[in-house]
C-alpha cells in the first residue's frame, strides 16, 4: 500500500514539473530581447533595425534572422558598399530560453562609387548625348534600378529615330583601384542595327476607301523609315479621318529581304443624315402653328476618295431660315493641301437676305499643325424698306488666315489632347445705297476686322471618363455695325440653355466644362456647365445704347449608338430658368 501511494506522489511530482515546461514550450516562445550592432557607421543602429523583421519583442526565428542579415547587406551594397559583410553574430538566451539577446558585428568596407562609364557601338548619338540622357553618373553610387531604367531610355531614344531593332546591354561591371580607392567601371554596348525601311505598304479591309487615300495619310521618315512613334501616329491619323469603324495597330512584317507595313481597317458608315424637327403651336386664335428644325446631310468619303460634301438647312422661326453647302477637295495634285468651298444663305425674318461665298485652303505643315488661307465674299440684300431700322445694301470682300493645332487622340470622343484654333480676317465693306439716305452720315466704304480663338482641352482622370474644358472668344471691329455683321451667341454650339443665336454681339467670350462617361468608343453621357459674356455696341444713329451681359447654362446630355444610328439628347437650363423652362435638343444621325 505504501508503495502505491509513493508511486502516485512521484507521478504528481513529474506532472508538476512537465506542465510548466509544456506551457513555456507552447506559449512562451523565444522572443528577441535586443539586437546590438557594432562596426556600423554609414547606417545608424535605428536605420538597420528598420531593414529587418526580427525586432525586439518579435518571436525569434533563425531562418528569418538569416534573411534579415542578407537584407542589411543588400542595403549596404545598394549604397556602394560592395564588400560589406557580417563578420560575427552571437545569440545569448536567458535562463528559461524565453528571450534572446543578439550581437551583430558589421564590416562595412570602403564605399565604391562609379569611376567610368564606357559606351561602345554608338554612331547615331554621341557619347556625350547618351551620358546626358541617363541618370547613372560617374562619382555616384551604382543603383541597379536606375541603371535598368537608363537602358530602357536609350532604347526609346533609338526607337524614336527609327532604330526599332537596336539593342542595349551591359557587358560587365568591373571594380578597379585608382588613387588608393576602389571604383566601378560600367561597360555599355549598343548594337544599333539597321533602321527599319518600309519596302511595301499593304492595306487590308478597305472595301470602299481607295488604298492611295490611306497611304497618303501615312507619314514615313526619310528613306521610308519608320519608328514606334510613327506607328502610333499612323493609327491616330487614320481613326480621325472618320472613314473607319476601327483601325488596328499597324504591324511590321519581314518577308525574306522585304519589310512590309501591314494596316488593317474596318470600313464605317461615312454618310450621315441628321434630322431635328420641332413644332411651334399657334399663340393666338387667328395664327397658325409652324414647324422648325434642322436637316444636315454629310458625305465624308465620296466614292472612297476622301472628298467631302455637306448640306445643312435650318429653320429657327417661321420667317428665318438658313441654307449651307460645303465641298472639300483633299490633297490637291498629291500634296498635303486641301481646298474647301462653302456657300451660306440666311433669310432673316423679312429684313434681309445674307449670302456668303468662301474659299479656304488648308496646308498641313506637320502631323498636328495646319495653316489656312481664307477668302470670302459676303452680300447683304435688304428685303424691304419698311423696317424700323434701316438695313443697307452692301458687300464685303475679305481675306484672312487661320492656324490650327490638333493633338486629340480620337475626334469623336477624345480622352486626351488639345484642339486649338485662332483666326484673323480683314475685309472691305462697301454700301451701295448710301445716296438713298441723304440725311444719314453713312460711310460708303470702310474696313471690317474679325479675330477669333478656340481652345478645347481633353483629359481623362480614370478609365472611361473624360473631361472637356473649352475657352472661346471672338471680336469684330468696324466703324458701323448692322445686325448681319454681328456674331450670334447662344444655343447648342456656344452656351446651352438659350435659343440659337439669341444674343447679337461684336465681342463675345464663352467657356464650356463637360464631365463625360463613355458608354462606347463613340457614345457618352455628360453633365455640363456653360458660361458666356457678350457686348453689343451702341448704335448712335438710332440712339440705342450698348448692351452687355453675362449668361450661363447647365444641364446633362447623352449620345448613344442605336440600331438606327447615333441618337443624342440634352436638357439645359439657362440663367434664371426653373426646372421646367429648360431647352431640349434631340438629334438622330442615321448612317446609310
Amino acid at each position: 500500500m505504501y508503495q502505491f501511494y509513493r508511486n502516485i506522489v512521484q507521478f504528481l511530482f513529474i506532472v508538476l514539473l512537465l506542465v510548466p515546461c509544456t506551457f513555456f514550450a507552447q506559449s512562451g516562445q523565444t522572443k528577441v530581447s535586443s539586437i546590438d550592432f557594432s562596426g556600423n557607421s554609414f547606417f545608424s543602429s535605428r536605420e538597420l533595425l528598420g531593414f529587418i523583421a526580427s525586432r525586439p519583442g518579435t518571436v525569434y526565428s533563425p531562418p528569418q534572422f538569416e534573411l534579415d542579415l542578407r537584407n542589411i547587406i543588400k542595403n549596404y551594397q545598394d549604397n556602394g558598399y560592395t564588400d560589406c559583410r557580417v563578420s560575427r553574430t552571437n545569440a545569448e538566451y536567458n535562463f528559461d530560453s524565453s528571450g534572446v539577446t543578439i550581437d551583430v558585428k558589421i564590416e562595412e568596407g570602403p564605399q565604391v562609387l562609379i569611376g567610368e562609364i564606357n559606351i561602345s557601338g554608338n554612331k547615331l548619338f554621341s557619347t556625350e548625348q547618351i551620358q546626358k540622357n541617363i541618370d547613372t553618373k560617374t562619382g555616384e553610387v551604382l543603383n541597379s534600378i536606375t541603371l535598368n531604367a537608363d537602358m530602357t531610355e536609350l532604347l526609346n531614344m533609338y526607337e524614336k529615330k527609327g532604330y526599332t531593332f537596336a539593342s542595349v546591354s551591359i557587358t560587365d561591371i568591373d571594380q578597379y583601384e585608382t588613387g588608393g580607392s576602389q571604383k566601378l567601371k560600367i561597360n555599355i554596348k549598343i548594337d544599333e542595327n539597321d533602321r527599319i525601311k518600309i519596302d511595301n505598304i499593304k492595306v487590308e479591309g478597305n472595301t470602299e476607301t481607295k488604298e492611295n487615300v490611306i497611304v497618303r495619310e501615312i507619314a514615313l521618315g526619310e528613306d521610308n523609315s519608320i519608328s514606334k512613334e510613327n506607328l502610333i501616329e499612323i493609327r491616330r491619323r487614320l481613326e480621325n479621318l472618320g472613314y473607319f469603324e476601327s483601325v488596328e495597330q499597324p504591324k511590321i512584317l519581314k518577308y525574306q529581304n522585304s519589310t512590309v507595313l501591314l494596316i488593317r481597317v474596318k470600313e464605317g458608315n461615312t454618310n450621315t443624315f441628321d434630322g431635328i424637327l420641332g413644332y411651334i403651336p399657334p399663340t393666338q386664335s387667328d395664327d397658325k402653328g409652324y414647324f422648325t428644325g434642322l436637316v444636315n446631310l454629310s458625305i465624308r468619303n465620296l466614292f472612297g476618295t476622301g472628298r467631302k460634301v455637306e448640306a445643312r438647312f435650318k429653320k429657327e422661326i417661321k420667317t428665318t431660315q438658313e441654307l449651307e453647302l460645303e465641298y472639300l477637295e483633299p490633297w490637291i495634285l498629291g500634296y498635303p493641301l486641301n481646298m474647301n468651298f462653302a456657300f451660306l444663305q440666311r433669310i432673316e425674318d423679312s429684313s434681309y437676305t445674307k449670302r456668303n461665298l468662301s474659299l479656304k485652303t488648308d496646308a498641313m505643315v506637320s502631323k498636328k499643325i495646319t495653316l489656312s488661307a481664307i477668302f470670302n465674299f459676303e452680300r447683304v440684300i435688304p428685303n424691304t424698306t419698311d423696317n424700323i431700322f434701316t438695313l443697307f445694301d452692301s458687300r464685303v470682300l475679305g481675306a484672312g488666315a487661320e492656324i490650327k493645332y490638333d493633338s486629340r487622340d480620337y475626334v469623336y470622343n477624345p480622352y486626351s489632347g488639345l484642339l486649338y484654333k485662332t483666326s484673323y480676317s480683314v475685309g472691305q465693306k462697301k454700301i451701295y445705297n448710301t445716296a438713298s439716305f441723304p440725311n444719314l452720315d453713312i460711310p460708303g466704304d470702310f474696313t471690317v476686322q474679325k479675330g477669333a480663338m478656340d481652345i478645347d482641352f481633353y483629359y481623362s482622370f480614370f478609365k472611361r471618363q473624360s473631361s472637356l474644358i473649352g475657352l472661346h472668344g471672338i471680336e469684330i471691329r468696324s466703324p458701323r455695325f448692322e445686325a448681319a455683321d454681328l456674331y450670334r451667341l447662344g444655343g447648342n454650339s456656344t452656351v446651352r440653355g438659350y435659343r440659337e443665336g439669341q444674343f447679337l454681339a461684336s465681342r463675345a467670350a464663352w467657356g464650356n466644362l463637360e464631365i463625360r462617361y463613355s458608354l462606347t468608343r463613340r457614345s457618352f453621357a455628360a453633365i455640363f456647365y456653360d458660361a458666356g459674356y457678350y457686348l453689343k455696341p451702341a448704335d448712335d444713329l438710332y440712339n440705342i445704347p450698348s448692351q452687355e451681359g453675362f449668361i450661363y447654362g447647365y444641364g446633362l446630355g447623352v449620345r448613344i449608338e442605336t440600331a438606327l444610328g447615333m441618337f443624342g439628347v440634352s436638357y439645359a437650363l439657362g440663367k434664371g430658368d426653373s426646372i421646367l423652362e429648360g431647352k431640349i435638343h434631340f438629334g438622330l444621325i442615321n448612317d446609310f
